[in-house]
């Protein structure tokens, strides 16, 4: 789940809709990478909680990371994941039982300076554990190209909304991103490591 960006755009009983039918695909995890608000929905204390209801029978299976966004409403948010019982990776990692195995998830904060650095360093101080799938989730793709190489099986990100505006529906492969270093939506390689961009619940 990226991007829902709780507001006008996306509201309550909408947002809670698509969780449901997620919810009834029975996931095996669910992984939401941020922007849980707009600044518009931060006025509606919690609405965010009543939209994330439908995961309250998956939660020991719900992880969530900051987008910038929240940053702006974190006590909002924080309130109505905990609320839910989804667990924040707030620069955490977590090792989580699943079908296939145990699996290694790592949650970055948002920071919009020196995030070279910090990925990398958030990380090494959580290496790979062996025989685990490893994932990362990282709210904005342009830090990607700061992943060690082979460090991380597949990250998870949002923040892009697809491009933002492209020609995608006209068949064109073509978005406002395509020229720029950052990864608009779908999935991306670099080396071994495995992106998906997700293009956004919200917008």
């Amino acid at each position: 789940i990226a991007d829902p960006h709780l507001g006008p755009w996306q509201p309550v009983h909408r947002l809670k809709q698509r969780i449901q039918e997620l919810v009834e695909r029975e996931p095996d995890l669910v992984l939401l990478t941020g922007d849980f608000l707009t600044m518009e929905g931060m006025g509606s204390p919690g609405a965010l909680t009543e939209a994330l209801a439908p995961l309250r029978v998956v939660s020991q299976r719900c992880f969530a990371i900051f987008g910038n966004h929240d940053h702006e409403s974190s006590d909002e948010v924080r309130a109505a994941l905990a609320a839910n019982g989804i667990r924040l990776l707030v620069d955490e990692e977590v090792v989580v039982e699943t079908v296939v195995g145990p699996v290694q998830i790592v949650g970055a904060d948002y920071v919009g300076r020196g995030r070279g650095e910090h990925i990398r360093e958030l990380l090494a101080r959580f290496p790979r554990c062996e025989d685990r799938l490893r994932l990362f989730l990282l709210h904005d793709p342009l830090g990607f190209q700061h992943v060690p190489m082979g460090d991380v099986d597949l990250t998870l990100s949002g923040h892009t909304h697809g491009g933002q505006l492209g020609l995608v529906s006209f068949g064109l492969d073509w978005t406002v991103l395509s020229r720029t270093r950052w990864p608009d939506h779908g999935l991306f390689g670099h080396g071994t490591n495995r992106l998906y961009v997700h293009r956004g619940m919200g917008f």
